[in-house]
């Protein structure tokens, strides 16, 4: 069995789950390619693919045990998370020139990185240039530790006044003591706290675009069964719809070893065994509903409804994602602050162009 592109395959097409849950990825069927000049240079791009414009306008406020940022692949040869935004001006006008080539290819807008929120009137900015570019993003993303969206009452109305399709909100662990053993916030970030973390999501669910709660499965937080449901008790309470069970995704050989490289694998949970406790066979555990699969070129997802709440276990191979850049297919598109386009995380691999003047 395959899966295509953003195809949700219901459960009642599929009876052998457990067959796809090491790595559905590896079923994944691109779409044909779509050819565009960007910087006088034809590429191939992938449809469907989402453009991030990397959020670092500040070193980020949290120093999360598990992030991604802090990885160093061996064949880069710096972070963009080390460098962060000089002259915004100058930055604003280069997206604006890149939004502008790609005009007529709709993308999803992922906007990721370091903390987009750390700098509210940087993401202000963002988000006004968004709507002038309004039919190139048909859908629209925040990840976020929520702690500008905690500390500005403005970022929640504006990312509704700008159609965002959800926030997606990291929390480890509602417990704040629990959580803050891995994401670690500056002192004085004040969503470390959980009184205004529950107070953030209820403002997102009021008043803003739709809310998903991200939580990392560890094994310092949340690593069993029990803990899982234990997190879905509190995130009903609050009036939360969707909640996402990520994994640590699979590393490899591809990166330089250090202190998150050996954290992650350390800490890591296994997805599987979470899922095989949740339906190991072909019936599901009490009070779980088993509603079907999806995946994408480099993650893959076992979609759930516990009572009111959907509930995913996503998956992720950043050894897939890496051979899928290496396959000469654009499958993103990153704008790093040095004003360069690249196809990758990394700011010197897949390079597109420059945008800056």
């Amino acid at each position: 069995m395959t899966l295509t592109p953003n195809q949700f395959r219901r459960a009642a097409d599929i009876t052998s789950p457990g067959e796809l849950r090491d790595g559905q990825w590896r079923t994944f069927e691109p779409p044909a390619p779509v050819e565009r000049v960007l910087r006088g240079v034809r590429h191939r791009l992938r449809p469907g693919l989402t453009f991030t414009p990397y959020a670092n306008p500040t070193p980020c406020n949290a120093h999360c045990s598990f992030c991604s940022e802090e990885l160093l692949r061996t064949d880069a040869s710096r972070l963009s998370a080390k460098t962060v935004i000089g002259d915004q001006a100058r930055y604003f006008r280069g997206l604006a020139r890149a939004w502008k080539e790609l005009e007529g290819f709709p993308m999803g807008l992922s906007l990721s990185g370091l903390e987009a929120t750390s700098h509210p009137q940087w993401l202000l900015t963002l988000l006004e240039l968004v709507r002038t570019h309004d039919a190139l993003f048909p859908w629209r993303v925040l990840y976020t530790n929520g702690s500008g969206l905690a500390a500005d009452e403005r970022l929640i109305p504006a990312l509704h006044a700008a159609r965002f399709d959800r926030v997606e909100l990291s929390r480890c662990h509602f417990d704040e003591a629990i959580n803050h053993r891995v994401m670690r916030f500056d002192h004085g970030v004040a969503i470390r706290r959980r009184e205004v973390f529950e107070e953030t999501v209820r403002r997102v669910l009021a008043t803003g675009p739709g809310l998903k709660l991200v939580c990392i499965l560890n094994q310092q937080a949340v690593r069993s069964l029990d803990d899982v449901e234990r997190y879905l008790d509190d995130a009903s309470r609050l009036g939360v719809k969707q909640v996402v069970f990520r994994s640590l995704s699979e590393l490899g050989e591809l990166y330089v070893e250090n202190r998150e490289t050996r954290w992650i694998g350390q800490h890591r949970v296994s997805t599987r065994e979470l899922l095989e406790a949740v339906m190991p066979d072909s019936t599901p555990r009490a009070g779980w509903t088993f509603e079907g699969m999806t995946a994408g070129y480099y993650y893959s997802n076992e979609v759930y409804r516990r009572g009111d709440v959907e509930v995913v276990f996503e998956a992720a191979s950043y050894v897939a994602h890496a051979d899928g850049v290496q396959q000469g297919v654009l499958q993103k598109l990153v704008f790093h602050s040095t004003g360069d386009l690249c196809g990758d995380w990394v700011p010197n691999a897949q390079v597109v162009g420059n945008y800056f003047e």
